[in-house]
């Protein structure tokens, strides 16, 4: 029997190779046509034997779809129509939501947390520690974080009914949802970094950070351009540590802003057909520049930061970039779902690889660790950072749960993980925090003023 099946395994290999052999020289066409009839004869065969639960075809069909480009490399990935929906429902900037931030408490009811005196909401009589008993004349017994700011967010202005109870009294409120936003470009005051131990006080310094590249991110660094040369500052510190992306036309218009006249990127794709994206600033908006990176820069905001290097418009202090110098095309395939997958590669000015390489800072600044994707919940360090952004770790408030509290918080997608944008997000706030010990800030500075 065991040689019988050693056969059996020897014949499907060494069909395995003639198949793929075979395919070689073929068109893509051909390939595409016999890949097909391979994958029609597989999912026949599973339908006429397998003995287990009946099989869904379009299951079958999704999962191998999925497993195919997930082959590609760790940026090209397939979601069903469903998912993407959620994609892009979930990347919105701004939405409305109440006044008040709210914890599931032990009762199993969501509990009224931060709450300004100022409000609308506390105004009509709301505080702090009240339980909200019914959303929209639906119990809210036992919703987790994602259902309540599902429930309780819009994407236009509007107001929902609330039943709020404080200890035996329930009363029925109109609560006004007001407009939340995520800006990805904020300017600061130097001296707001200053320390016991450093001064930054050259009130000709300014500070501008972008913490992602969004559909607007261009327009607010206009904006914090036009903010900071109407106060006189003549150097900038740019910070994109932290900043992992986002959309590339936008971080090429950003650079449109800031980079010297001449090429900003060029990008190739599998035909070699080559595209050249310029500027054609004559003047730059600041006589000095520097620009602060970490390991978490990556993609768009490697494209801005090797326009900047290249170009000779800023110096690069920090550490090694990320390294993702490709970027992901969409096609959506009817009754199918959408593929995002790696299309194109881009170079810098000069043509040097970005991708799998990283910009090499000017000033290289020695490495601080911070929370990460691959970080496991149970470890020390994310219990740490849960505690540091002020939630509670016990029995009922786990990590996971915590995360999804701050998620929703932040209006970011629920899924209790530490994904990329909950990490970017808590580093954020790290970042904040350290700026008393912040080395790459201060060599930024000091460069500035040397």
């Amino acid at each position: 029997m065991k040689r019988a099946l050693a056969a059996i395994i020897a014949v499907g290999i060494m069909t395995s190779n003639v198949f793929a052999e075979d395919m070689t020289n073929m068109s893509n066409q051909e390939q595409a046509d016999m890949a097909g009839e391979y994958i029609s004869e597989i999912v026949k065969y599973i339908r006429e034997n397998y003995i287990g639960d009946d099989v869904d075809t379009n299951v079958l069909i999704h999962s191998a779809v999925k497993a195919m480009v997930g082959e590609l490399d760790q940026y090209s990935d397939y979601l069903t129509q469903e998912e993407y929906n959620d994609v892009k429902n979930n990347t919105r900037y701004s939405w409305y939501a109440p006044e008040f931030s709210c914890e599931i408490g032990e009762a199993g009811y969501p509990v009224i947390g931060k709450l300004d005196k100022k409000s609308k909401a506390y105004q009509d009589g709301i505080r702090e520690g009240d339980v909200v008993r019914s959303i929209g004349n639906v119990s809210a017994y036992n919703i987790d974080e994602e259902e309540y700011f599902e429930r309780t967010s819009s994407d236009v202005p509007s107001d929902i009914k609330m039943s709020i109870s404080r200890g035996d009294n329930i009363n029925a409120y109109t609560i006004n949802l007001v407009r939340h936003e995520i800006h990805s470009v904020e300017t600061k005051e130097i001296s707001e970094f200053e320390n016991a131990d450093q001064k930054f006080n050259d009130k000709t310094v300014g500070y501008i950070r972008i913490t992602s590249f969004y559909d607007y991110t261009s327009n607010e660094f206009e904006n914090a351009i036009n903010k900071l040369i109407s106060e006189g500052k003549t150097k900038l510190i740019l910070d994109l540590r932290g900043n992992s992306g986002g959309y590339v036309d936008e971080a090429i218009e950003v650079a449109r802003q800031i980079v010297p006249s001449g090429t900003i990127i060029s990008t190739r794709d599998k035909k070699g057909v080559v595209n050249t994206y310029t500027s054609d600033l004559r003047t730059r908006p600041f006589e000095k520049c520097v620009v602060l990176v970490d390991s978490m820069t990556a993609s768009s905001a490697e494209i801005l930061a090797s326009a900047m290097q290249d170009s000779g418009a800023g110096k690069i202090i920090g550490e090694k970039t990320f390294g993702k110098g490709v970027m992901q095309s969409v096609m959506d395939f009817d009754d199918i779902g959408v593929i995002k997958m790696t299309t194109l590669e881009y170079f810098s000015r000069y043509g040097k690889k970005i991708n799998g390489v990283g910009i090499i800072p000017d000033i290289e600044v020695s490495k601080i660790d911070f929370v990460s994707e691959t970080d496991a919940l149970d470890s020390d360090n994310v219990a740490a950072v849960i505690k540091f952004l002020g939630f509670r770790l016990d029995s009922v408030n786990t990590v996971e749960r915590n995360i999804g509290k701050y998620q929703a918080e932040m209006g970011l997608p629920v899924t209790y993980k530490l994904d990329s944008a909950t990490v970017n997000a808590m580093n954020y706030e790290i970042y904040e925090d350290m700026i008393n010990n912040d080395r790459i800030f201060t060599m930024g500075y000091i460069n500035l003023l040397s």
